[in-house]
């Protein structure tokens, strides 16, 4: 197929490129960064675009004529969605709809991958319960999460009003070689082999009691991948490793691969954020329709992080 990947120059986008290269598509890519930026440097067939322009998307849809979109662009660093509720509606809901708008327009045969979040499921687990399927409520508790639950209503009412083709993901989070040091697993990898070097006496830290489901970006972007390759239209999916991690497992992990066990840890304010616990997630769907299983385990993630940071 011929693949339109929206946000491309960030992490997983980067990711995305080359999973699907390796897979024999072809692959057009955009993002809002120049296309003589350092960010857009290696994207295959890259134009530009900003979300929030209709009339853009449409021409750069129309040039690439795509038989299928990966729509990645959004703000995606829940405290940067909390600053600016204005930008986050016009990017986060109003982006995947002009996207959609344009695919109808210009390309109406192809299929749109929307990427969203776990987090729209909300973000407290209960001890004992079931795994989270597909079609468990949802109850987005952050500005980031509403927005990909508002965006997922909005594509759903195009498709059974106008006949839009698309698949929806549901992410838990992720990380990986390349991700910003803004998310956690990548901040503590740098203070860690900072604390190696004897550069950093200490390390700073948020809250470290909130749970999470960690999977690899790779694993993730395969998802994304099979999900447009063998999905079925109008389906959610969740994507899930399973693996849970306490945040202050996560830190003590990446000490013991940096060689920096022991280093003091202090309470940084601007990091915090209350405790909570994310709802296990299941992948039954995802398996039953397309095949995937994640592959590849934390402890490598995590290798690869600190071989990468």
């Amino acid at each position: 197929m011929k693949i339109l990947v929206t946000g491309a120059a960030g992490f997983a986008g980067r990711h995305l490129v080359r999973e699907l290269l390796a897979a024999g598509h072809a692959v057009a890519t955009t993002d809002a960064a120049p296309a003589d930026s350092p960010a857009a440097a290696g994207l295959p067939d890259y134009a530009p675009a900003d979300l929030r322009d209709a009339a853009a998307l449409r021409a750069l849809v129309r040039a690439a004529r795509p038989d299928a979109a990966i729509h990645l662009a959004a703000i995606s660093f829940v405290p940067d969605a909390a600053k600016n509720p204005t930008l986050l509606e016009e990017v986060n809901v109003g982006g995947p709809c002009n996207l959609a708008e344009a695919l109808l327009a210009e390309a109406p045969a192809a299929r749109l991958a929307f990427v969203s979040t776990a987090q729209v499921y909300g973000a407290s687990a209960v001890p004992g319960a079931a795994p989270f399927s597909e079609d468990a409520p949802l109850r987005p508790a952050t500005p980031y999460a509403r927005s990909k639950a508002d965006a997922e209503r909005a594509l759903a009412r195009l498709a059974a009003e106008r006949g839009l083709r698309h698949v929806v993901l549901r992410p838990a989070n992720h990380t990986g070689p390349g991700q910003s040091p803004k998310f956690v697993a990548p901040a503590f990898a740098r203070q860690a082999l900072a604390a190696a070097r004897g550069e950093l006496r200490e390390i700073r830290v948020g809250n470290l009691d909130s749970l999470r489901d960690f999977s690899d970006v790779r694993d993730v972007v395969r998802a994304y991948r099979l999900a447009v390759e063998r999905g079925a239209d109008g389906a959610a999916y969740n994507v899930s490793s399973g693996a849970m991690l306490r945040i202050r497992d996560l830190l003590a992990r990446l000490l013991a691969l940096a060689g920096a066990t022991g280093t003091p840890v202090a309470e940084d304010p601007a990091l915090w954020r209350p405790a909570d616990e994310v709802p296990t997630l299941s992948i039954a769907r995802i398996r039953a329709d397309t095949g995937w299983e994640p592959e590849i385990p934390i402890d490598r993630t995590l290798r690869d992080l600190i071989a990468t940071a």
